[in-house]
C-alpha cells in the first residue's frame, strides 16, 4: 500500500478509537484493541517507507508480532531503535489478544 493509503486507514482507526472512547470503554473494548493494534501497524508501515526500508508491496498482518521468531523473519532488517519498536509493537499484540478474546 502506499503511505496516502495508511494515512486514510490510520485516520479511520483514530475516528473508530475515539468513537468507542466516547460511548464507552468498558462496551467497547474489542473494538479499541482492534483498532488500535491496526492503527500501530498504519504508524509502523508508514515509517518503513517513508525511510525506504520497505516497498508498497509489503504489508503487515499484526499476527506476526506475537512472536519473536516471526518478527524476525518478516523483518529481518535493521532500522533506528528496532528492539524497542518490535518490543512495543508485540506488547499491543499481547493487549490486543486480551482484549479482544479474553474476559
Amino acid at each position: 500500500m502506499k503511505i496516502e493509503e495508511h494515512t486514510s486507514a490510520l485516520k479511520e482507526h483514530e475516528d473508530n478509537i475515539r468513537r468507542c472512547i466516547e460511548s464507552g470503554i468498558d462496551k467497547n473494548q474489542r473494538n479499541i484493541g482492534f483498532n488500535i493494534s491496526q492503527a500501530s501497524i498504519e504508524i509502523f508501515s508508514i515509517y518503513l517507507l517513508k525511510n525506504n526500508y520497505i516497498t508498497t508491496s509489503v504489508n503487515f498482518d499484526h499476527r506476526i508480532f506475537k512472536k519473536s521468531s516471526e518478527i524476525s523473519e518478516k523483518i529481518p532488517f535493521n532500522f533506528p531503535n528496532k528492539p524497542r519498536i518490535m518490543s512495543i509493537m508485540k506488547e499491543i499484540e499481547e493487549k490486543r489478544l486480551l482484549l479482544c478474546y479474553g474476559k
